[in-house]
């Protein structure tokens, strides 16, 4: 559900063909030919390794070309932090991080969030970043790590979303991941070479944040068994009745609840404590709130791909009505 709520939101700005033709025309031949060219140039110049691509470039174009690499530094920095903002958001919906403060900056597409704490926290594990760590040798190890890591996790989601979704034959999955992850296995291999120079920090923060976020899962869950075990039946709430407050209030109260159905224990102290209640008291789920939202999504979806085959399928029979006009 989760995915299917992320691809509907990219793909509500960006179409699936734009996506697709410039990654394959544009992004990965300027990838291949930029490291390509690196490469060959340190076939010959073994000794400017600690820094090849500005050491391959012409002396003219120094400049231009630093400008183009501040640039890109922003642009990546900025996705960097649009991404974990988005990774932050899922994991406190899954219950595997602590809630935050999490802001909608636009009115049309729900991806354009903001988090305030986390915005903070990545300048403050920046400025440490560069005043602890020594050179950029021990920086481009701590990055290197980092990206063949997120690389060997991607394909690993990838091949259980081709056996558990796609139900792809097992034949196949294995040939995929015995190139890919093979692959991606060598490459981390070589970057644990240099794990005594700055690839450790990435190692630490990992497991750092994997135990926060195990145990608020862990946490989570025995709050909600919990809450599952000692719930309030609505037979009980409208047995109550009156009882709940002196005093009963004009309006709607909105409460948040993780329970798909019953009434948690806390509203019944909440009730006893307090000398008034409102009149209409609703009962707030985000997870069936989020389902529906998705299903109504999928259905808009389907409709319109179902409108547009018709209106197509109604050309074509226009065009063929013309065609045999202008035959007789």
């Amino acid at each position: 559900m989760k995915v299917q709520k992320q691809c509907l939101q990219i793909f509500a700005i960006f179409p699936v063909g734009a996506i697709q033709l410039i990654f394959a025309f544009l992004v990965l031949p300027c990838l291949l030919l930029g490291y390509l060219g690196q490469a060959a140039y340190l076939m010959d110049n073994n000794s400017h390794a600690h820094q090849p691509f500005f050491s391959s470039i012409p002396n003219g174009t120094f400049w231009p070309m630093f400008l183009i690499a501040n640039i890109a530094a922003l642009i990546a920095s900025r996705t960097m932090t649009k991404a974990t903002f988005s990774c932050v958001k899922q994991s406190i919906a899954l219950g595997c991080f602590p809630r935050l403060k999490i802001m909608h900056t636009s009115r049309k597409f729900m991806g354009q969030i903001y988090i305030p704490v986390m915005n903070w926290f990545l300048l403050a594990s920046a400025l440490l970043l560069v005043c602890f760590i020594a050179s950029t040798e021990e920086i481009g190890n701590a990055y290197g790590i980092a990206e063949v890591g997120v690389m060997m996790m991607s394909t690993i989601l990838v091949i259980l979303v081709m056996l558990l979704i796609w139900k792809i034959n097992i034949i196949l999955v294995l040939f995929f991941s015995v190139i890919f992850l093979g692959l991606e296995v060598v490459f981390f291999s070589s970057v644990l070479r240099g794990i005594k120079d700055g690839s450790w920090l990435i190692l630490v923060f990992a497991m750092i944040v994997f135990f926060i976020m195990y145990i608020w899962n862990y946490g989570s869950k025995l709050k909600y068994e919990t809450e599952v075990k000692k719930k309030m039946s609505m037979d009980v709430m409208r047995q109550l009745g009156s009882n709940l407050g002196t005093v009963t209030a004009h309006g709607i109260a909105l409460l948040y609840n993780e329970l798909a159905k019953g009434v948690p224990t806390i509203f019944g102290n909440f009730g006893a404590t307090l000398p008034a209640v409102h009149s209409t008291i609703v009962f707030e789920n985000h997870q069936i709130f989020e389902q529906l939202l998705i299903e109504s999504l999928e259905k808009f979806i389907f409709r319109e791909a179902k409108e547009r085959s018709l209106e197509s399928d109604g050309d074509n029979d226009t065009d063929s009505e013309d065609e045999s006009s202008n035959v007789l």
